[in-house]
């Protein structure tokens, strides 16, 4: 039982081989670095002690039948290469392995899974030697080599990126999906005005409010459904319109009007009368009440021009006679539909669309448009120019201009051209003032539109003895007699009227023209 033999067994086995001394800190004097190193050395130095200490309890290893005839390499001991031995029957210690043979070799069964070699992949023990089961992407003899995903070149249109067991496609432009193959429709951004989802060869735009079509390219028109009362402008915008309404009417649809001092705010939607009353209300106002037939023909006249529907009244019943707003009861003159008034009975009063806008009675629960009214009082604050009178109703939410001779519009902002029809005559020229005009006259002609000929020789005196021929635009002086005259005349600052020069016509002529 040699040292060398013990060491041999242990090799022909697959195993590797403990020494004399476990190889710890303090433990290395029978011990060499081809040895194991054996951790569990707190109650031993010597490796059969250790063991005895695990198998028997105790020590001595003499003593501890599992180890009897068994021998451990002893490096440096004996000269003869001995390995050292216990033998159980005879109590021996460390009995020199020259003298045994066909006894037991002690080896060690070492786990080559116990440094994790397998860096991505399960390690398996095997005899002296491991295998490693990798992961998804990973290979090698330790599974430390990333697989190359991008090595079969995936991305049709784009540059690959190798991750672990995946890769990742940068695509060009144009192109998309996981492998850069599938066209992106998108790309060319059809959608003029949304947001563009991708299709298989299609794409669909979902649009932004106010356009449509199949690339959101076409501004839904507002005013197709003529929203404007009245006689108001519809002009459209992008996901809205606004109106221009006429002087005396106001509003978003040019709902509200302005007559005999009162204001009329004539409703976009249904309700029932109470509903109707109370929106109204909210308003500073009330349903509308109608106190002659004159106030019935306006607004029979302004419905018939605007929602063309049935709208409720004021009146309502009480047990014997109908009320108006105020509670007080109705008087005056008022058209009633044939058969009507039906007997008071909890009903409530409309103008009634079908019957030339007559009053007519229905409960009160049914679904009419509605009128509202308030009084036209001075505005809260002024919004009219140019001296204009400012009136509001419905809480100062609704204003009207009265506007002063020569001013014109919504808030008496535009002066008015008097002279836009052209009212001078024969070349004069106009101009405009406050509610009035004037005209400059062109030389020869004047009256206050330039309507008349100026009659030259009625209005200027040539010199004693000259002749005045008039010529409309200008006059000429001539002496009949020029040779009898002798001399030439001679023209100065006298000769012609202000605005006009001299211009001597020989020796006895001379003209007066307008200043160029």
């Amino acid at each position: 039982m040699t040292g060398t033999n013990v060491r041999s067994s242990c090799h022909r086995a697959g195993m590797r081989y403990p020494c004399h001394f476990s190889g710890t800190a303090g433990c290395t004097r029978y011990w060499t670095s081809d040895c194991i190193t054996f951790d569990w050395a707190d109650s031993s130095c010597v490796t059969h002690g250790v063991l005895a200490s695990i198998l028997c309890g105790n020590t001595n290893p003499t003593v501890c039948h599992p180890l009897d005839d068994t021998f451990v390499y002893i490096p440096g001991r004996w000269s003869d290469d001995g390995a050292c031995g216990v033998d159980y029957d005879t109590h021996g210690w460390c009995v020199p392995g020259a003298n045994y043979s066909n006894m037991y070799a002690l080896c060690a069964d070492i786990d080559d899974c116990a440094s994790s070699p397998c860096a991505h992949g399960t390690c398996t023990d095997s005899v002296a030697s491991y295998t490693c089961s990798c992961e998804n992407g990973w290979t090698g003899n330790n599974c430390d080599q990333n697989i190359d995903d991008c090595l079969s070149s995936p991305c049709a249109h784009g540059t690959c990126t190798d991750g672990v067991a995946s890769y990742t496609c940068s695509c060009e432009n144009g192109w998309e999906g996981q492998n850069c193959d599938q066209v992106d429709d998108c790309a060319s951004s059809p959608c003029a005005h949304g947001t563009c989802t991708d299709g298989v060869a299609s794409y669909t735009c979902s649009c932004e409010n106010g356009w449509t079509g199949t690339n959101c390219d076409q501004d839904i028109d507002e005013c197709a459904s003529n929203p404007c009362w009245l006689g108001g402008t519809c002009l459209d915008h992008v996901n809205g319109y606004s109106c221009v309404c006429p002087k005396e009417t106001t509003g978003k649809d040019c709902e509200t009007v302005a007559f005999d001092g009162e204001c009329y705010q004539f409703s976009t939607t249904a309700a029932a009368h109470p509903d109707a009353a109370r929106a109204c209300q909210a308003q500073s106002g009330h349903l509308v009440d109608v106190k002659d037939e004159q106030q019935q023909t306006f607004l029979a006249d302004t419905i018939a021009a605007s929602t063309g529907a049935s709208s409720w009244l004021a009146f309502k019943t009480a047990p014997a006679v109908f009320l108006y707003s105020n509670g007080a009861p109705l008087f005056g003159s008022f058209q009633w539909s044939t058969a009507e008034p039906a007997a008071p009975c909890d009903l409530c009063v409309l103008l009634d669309s079908s019957d030339s806008f007559k009053g007519k009675t229905a409960p009160c629960t049914e679904q009419h448009n509605y009128i509202c009214q308030d009084v036209l009082t001075p505005c809260g604050q002024n919004i009219c120019q140019n001296g204009g009178n400012c009136t509001s109703c419905f809480g100062d939410s609704a204003a009207f201009c009265e506007c002063p001779d020569g001013f014109d519009g919504k808030t008496c902002e535009i002066n008015i051209d008097e002279c836009a029809s052209g009212p001078c005559q024969n070349g004069g020229s106009c101009h405009d003032d406050v509610n009035s005009y004037h005209c400059v006259c062109a030389t020869g002609f004047h009256g206050h539109h330039c309507e008349s000929d100026t009659d030259w020789c009625s209005d200027v005196q040539c010199p004693h003895g000259f002749v005045c021929q008039d010529f409309t635009f200008y006059f000429i002086c001539a002496h009949p007699s020029p040779v009898a005259r002798g001399f030439p005349y001679q023209c100065s600052s006298a000769s012609c009227p202000d605005g006009m020069y001299c211009t001597q016509k020989g020796v006895a002529a001379f003209s007066c023209r307008p200043d160029e």
